[in-house]
């Protein structure tokens, strides 16, 4: 083991308790990422640079007084300074990271052979508490690695003081810890680098604060090998291992195994002073010599070794020309094989060419054929669709001659029947299934806006109308004229919240209603289109107006039910006027045959008529309860009724109540989910009566809700639908009448037309074919009911 020499900054005392050391090796880049480490997990902390040097050894000098002797004195003081310089280099290389990372820092260095031993001497003198230094080679470094691959690391770990708390670190991971103790024991943890936040690093930062506080162990004495400030000289022979050849290590060696030598044979000799003094001029001579030879030696290796390099430069540079002018020949051949390959290609596209344009010379003459037959083709169109024009033109003549012909005729058959054929409400359009096919585009399944077990809905335009189309179901054994009476009965049945049949096609079994723009109950409820929710006044007035309609179906003689009643069958106009469609619908449907079975319809049905398929008033009544749940809760059907009743139940009722809607009055609301639910009775016996029980409680809230300022101000901004206003003087017509158009006017704005001259139509300028004129007694009793109602 050699001496120990330390190099501390000036003269200062330093608490070893306080200080974070820090082991480092000859290699700066492999140390550093250990040095930061430390530097990042102990902010704050002053660090001390630890370096152990390992000096390379010669022979040692004798005690002897030859002249001989100062020669090799001189070489190993050469040899050490030049090792001490490059030491001093490293350590402030490692100062200087330090410093930029703006942490206090010193250095603490040891000569020995053994840098584990060395370390060890360094902690035993100084009583070093906490060190910080490398757990194995970053080669072994892995994100597995838990445990100590350096037998330096081992060696330290295993023989330390148990004083000295010792982190092992790698490439900037924390891969083991040995815990030191006061009380002698010590306990190993191995654990991976925690964060700076983490419970583990801020125990440790902790356990380094308390240990400092708790014992502070005196200063060790100053060694009588120590030595602070300066470097001092050493008895030892050290080269530095960065030299740039081995051959001034190997000359060094024999110019000291040959001074031994000369040594030894001086000391057999015992000469007088005077051939002492005559040696020492020998010696210096041959000091200056020796010195001159080994300068020339070390030129002569050093120009070896250059031109040793030179010649592996070039040898270098010869072997990468010759595999460049390889590849390059192998690229040549490459582009050689493309551009055949090309020419190849080109020679195929140019038979291609030739072959293509022969067959351009065929198509030609196929084409100058094709447009001769074409023109041919288009002359018999044209003359077809003039004979279709014709044809046309004959048979709406002819559907206007029958329509007038069998009006004649039902008139002529009702007086020899005794009926009043002067009612207006009996008259309804006729249309054709052409008129029908073209109003719905061919059925177009975007038109379509209702489906059930009653048939399909399209939205159509019919003779300048929106109207809405009911497709009914081809099954079924009723013949057209059972069909076309069952029609006149239920056209018959006016009342303003029934929605208006405008008319029909016996060929396709369809009916044509008034088209609503607002859409259905069942969409407002559930926001469609994001659609504002309905206010509690406007759902109460809808239940009151379809209790209305249903009082008018049941006390028509013979009675009328609904038979199919659910928010999807309740359809509001521009101004939220309810309006009930398909009532009585049934009766032009066989029995038995209904499609619509899903759970959600089946819910609005009365549980006897699923059974047994009859309907009845109490069907009604049962399936206008369960809409009245849905306009006090706005919630779906299925187990609506199950949940009003344990709301009632544990008094909670308000929870159910649609918030949506406004502030419903608690006690009317509790009023009709009563009523609701003695409606959805199993018994049809024990359900209410439309006019004695249910009209009774709503008649009253729907005035309330009609005499209310809302109510008032939306009253005054309802406005006539667009279909009542004659499109010439733009009032709402009293004398509706349809011209040859399809467009309806005002009696006497269309006959001051045409007796001014007029030949054409006033709203599409177009010639018209004749100047007959029909009354639109539907749209004339639809008039009146929305003044009535107004």
């Amino acid at each position: 083991m050699g001496s120990l020499v330390e190099e501390i900054e000036g003269d200062r005392e330093y608490d070893f308790e306080d200080v974070i050391f820090v082991a480092v090796g000859k290699n700066v880049e492999k140390s550093k990422t250990t040095l930061d480490w430390a530097v990042d997990n102990f902010p704050g902390k002053k660090i001390c640079v630890l370096h152990v040097h390992r000096p390379t050894h010669v022979l040692a000098l004798t005690d002897g007084k030859l002249a001989r002797s100062k020669l090799k004195q001189h070489a190993v003081e050469a040899f050490q300074k030049l090792e001490r310089q490059r030491l001093q280099e490293r350590l402030d290389e490692y100062l200087l990271i330090l410093d930029h990372s703006g942490v206090q820092a010193d250095a603490l260095w040891i000569e020995m052979d053994s840098v584990e031993k060395g370390i060890l001497e360094i902690i035993a003198r100084h009583n070093i508490r906490w060190l910080v230094m490398g757990a194995a080679a970053d080669k072994y470094y892995s994100k597995k690695l838990v445990e100590l691959k350096s037998k330096k690391a081992t060696f330290v770990c295993q023989n330390a003081p148990v004083s000295c708390h010792i982190w092992f670190a790698c490439k900037g991971r924390l891969i083991y810890t040995r815990v030191g103790r006061q009380d002698g024991s010590s306990r190993e943890i191995a654990t991976p680098s925690p964060p700076m936040d983490s419970p583990l690093r801020t125990e440790q930062a902790v356990m380094l604060s308390e240990s400092v506080l708790r014992e502070r162990s005196p200063e060790p004495q100053e060694d009588a090998n120590v030595v602070r400030g300066n470097l001092r000289p050493i008895s030892l022979y050290s080269v530095h291992p960065n030299l740039p050849s081995n051959g001034v290590v190997d000359t060094y060696g024999s110019i000291m195994l040959q001074m031994d030598e000369e040594e030894h044979q001086g000391q057999a000799s015992n000469e007088t002073d005077q051939q002492l003094e005559v040696s020492t001029i020998d010696d210096h001579n041959l000091k200056q010599e020796v010195f001159a030879e080994t300068m020339k030696r070390w030129k002569e290796e050093n120009d070896a070794i250059e031109a040793a390099c030179k010649a592996k430069a070039l040898e270098s540079l010869c072997v990468k020309e010759m595999s460049r002018r390889k590849e390059m020949e192998e690229l040549l051949e490459r582009e050689k094989q493309e551009v055949q390959k090309m020419k190849d290609q080109h020679d195929e596209f140019i038979k291609d060419l030739q072959m293509v344009k022969d067959q351009r010379t065929i198509l030609e003459s196929q084409i100058v054929e094709s447009q001769c037959v074409v023109e041919g083709l288009e002359e018999k169109m044209f003359s077809a669709v003039e004979l279709l024009i014709s044809f046309k033109k004959k048979r709406d003549d002819l559907r206007i001659e029958h329509e007038n012909a069998i009006r004649v005729l039902k008139n002529l058959r009702k007086l020899v029947n005794g009926g009043d054929s002067s009612f207006p409400g009996s008259q309804i359009l006729e249309f054709s299934f052409i008129e029908i096919n073209n109003a719905t585009r061919d059925f177009d399944p975007s038109w379509k806006i209702g489906e059930g077990k009653y048939g399909s809905v399209y939205k159509g335009l019919l003779r300048h109308m929106n109207v809405a189309i009911k497709m009914l179901p081809s099954y079924g054994s009723q013949s057209l004229l059972e069909f076309e009476n069952e029609v006149e009965i239920l056209s018959r049945i006016r009342h303003p919240n029934l929605v208006t049949i405008i008319g029909t096609c016996p060929e396709s079994r369809s009916l044509v209603f008034e088209y609503l723009r607002n859409g259905s109950l069942e969409e407002r409820l559930a926001c469609k289109n994001k659609s504002p929710p309905l206010p509690w006044q406007t759902r109460i007035r809808i239940a009151s107006e379809i209790c209305s309609a249903l009082i008018f179906l049941h006390s028509n003689k013979p009675c009328i039910p609904h038979g199919n009643l659910k928010p999807s069958k309740v359809l509001l106009d521009s101004n939220f006027v309810s309006k009930l469609i398909d009532s009585g619908i049934y009766r032009l449907i066989p029995q038995g045959k209904s499609t619509d079975t899903s759970a959600l319809s089946s819910v609005y049905m009365d549980p006897v008529y699923l059974e047994n398929g009859e309907v009845t008033r109490e069907s009604d009544v049962y399936s206008f309860g369960m809409i009245l749940l849905r306009l006090l809760t706005g919630r779906s059907a299925l187990g609506i009724l199950n949940d009003v009743k344990c709301s009632i139940e544990t008094e909670n009722f308000n929870m159910v109540l649609d918030r949506t809607a406004g502030n419903w009055p608690l006690e009317e609301a509790q009023l009709l989910a009563h009523l609701a639910i003695r409606c959805c009775d199993t018994q049809p016996l024990d359900r209410p009566d439309f006019v004695s029980e249910i009209w009774s409680v709503l008649g009253p809230m729907r005035d309330s809700c009609v005499n209310s300022a809302s109510c008032l101000e939306a009253k005054e901004l309802r406005c006539a639908p667009s279909h009542f206003v004659c499109p010439i003087f733009q009032e709402v017509m009293k004398d509706p009448i349809i011209a040859a158009d399809g467009f309806t006017y005002e009696a006497d704005a269309i006959r001051g037309w045409l007796d001014s001259g007029h030949d054409r139509s006033p709203m599409t300028n177009l010639k018209l074919e004749h100047c007959n004129l029909v009354p639109n007694y539907a749209l004339l009793q639809a008039i009146q009911e929305w003044q009535q109602q107004y």
